[in-house]
């Protein structure tokens, strides 16, 4: 039981170690201070860890991740163009689907002049969108319709590249 707790502590104390290039030869003393424990108790619980000698980080922290069997320390390495692809994507997919939704909200007002100052900001954007489709799409109970599919469009592409458990957002979390 002595040497479980032991164990976890010195994974836990070899942790914030490993951020350094190296672990100097004082490292068990250092951290054996900052567990309340005696250097003694820090190097029986691990006997391979030999204290005369510099061990790469690298090789230490894989240990100690593999060892414990966590993959959320892992970071993957993606493609340069997976993250301003998100940063770029997320912000459009947005404005255009905040676009589709004030289209929605306009068609049901067929009086207001589109050219005006506000609704034109909402309009000429939204329109060459709208005009690939409505050849398509029929309107429904003479409502058009078409800001309604391009919403579906743009919120389906946002949460399949961006989502939670998204393209890009796996890609960049693991190197899908």
């Amino acid at each position: 039981m002595r040497s479980g707790y032991m164990l976890r502590a010195l994974t836990a104390a070899l942790i914030p170690a490993v951020c350094h290039s190296f672990v100097s030869p004082s490292a068990p003393v250092a951290m054996a201070t900052s567990l309340k424990a005696a250097p003694t108790d820090i190097i029986n619980v691990a006997p391979s860890f030999n204290v005369d000698t510099l061990i790469p980080a690298n090789d230490l922290f894989t240990n100690v991740v593999v060892g414990m069997g966590s993959s959320s320390m892992m970071v993957a390495e993606t493609e340069a163009w997976v993250q301003p692809l998100s940063l770029v994507l997320g912000p459009v997919l947005s404005i255009l689907s905040i676009g589709m939704l004030c289209r929605i909200v306009l068609s049901w007002y067929p009086t207001a002049n589109v050219n005006e100052l506000p609704f034109n900001l909402v309009v000429w954007p939204t329109e060459p969108f709208l005009k690939l489709v409505r050849g398509s799409v029929p309107p429904a109970f003479g409502v058009d319709i078409t800001p309604v599919v391009w919403l579906g469009i743009f919120t389906f592409l946002n949460e399949i590249l961006l989502g939670q458990q998204g393209l890009l957002t796996m890609k960049m979390k693991y190197g899908i």
